[in-house]
């Protein structure tokens, strides 16, 4: 890997903790409550393809999907998972009072990519399986993502896993633009809101 790759890569991880650890500052702080941040791919105009390579496209995602090619993968849910790679990406994060989360929803990920994310990183898991970390309101049977937990003073570690999603898992260049939104989720404050990063 290049030395210079692995510095612009260093340099997004950095960005990724410093909005990390401000949002640690903000639920304790600022709201005295649960927040969330959001980090969503930017893509400002996503054409739409001819029906004939869409369907193609389509063929091709569902074989990846089913292909899992990793025992411990099974039992995760065949349906639910990314549709079409149409739909921009998103990471979000929950900070909620004693420790905080990645979350990757199903719909931004492909099966086989949920597969390589169990493989490479310890500690994520599939909500149904670890139900004590739900959060509070959370519909696990409708919204069930990938998680892991994290305590404070993690913040890095946390942002070196999104980057591994983000660069790795989904192959988005280093340099790409994300949107950043940040609000409590009792809605009475808003930071970030669409604010452009790279």
């Amino acid at each position: 890997m290049p030395s210079d790759y692995r510095t612009d890569v260093d340099r997004r991880i950095q960005d990724f903790a410093h909005f990390l650890k401000r949002m640690h500052y903000r639920a304790f702080e600022e709201v005295n409550g649960p927040c969330f941040i959001i980090f969503e791919e930017y893509r400002p105009c996503v054409p739409k393809l001819p029906e004939e390579e869409q369907a193609a496209l389509t063929l091709a995602q569902e074989a990846s999907n089913n292909d899992t090619g990793e025992s411990m993968v099974g039992g995760l849910p065949q349906q639910g998972w990314r549709p079409d790679a149409m739909q921009n990406r998103f990471v979000q994060f929950s900070i909620e009072e004693n420790w905080f989360c990645l979350d990757l929803p199903r719909q931004t990920l492909y099966h086989h990519e949920a597969g390589r994310i169990l493989h490479d990183h310890r500690g994520f898991f599939y909500l149904r399986e670890r139900a004590d970390f739900t959060l509070y309101g959370e519909d696990v049977r409708r919204y069930d993502p990938f998680r892991k937990v994290y305590v404070y003073g993690d913040e890095e570690s946390a942002a070196e896993d999104m980057g591994h999603v983000l660069f790795q898992i989904w192959g988005l260049p280093v340099n790409s633009r994300f949107l950043v939104t940040a609000m409590s989720f009792n809605g009475k404050f808003h930071w970030e809101q669409g604010l452009a990063i790279q």
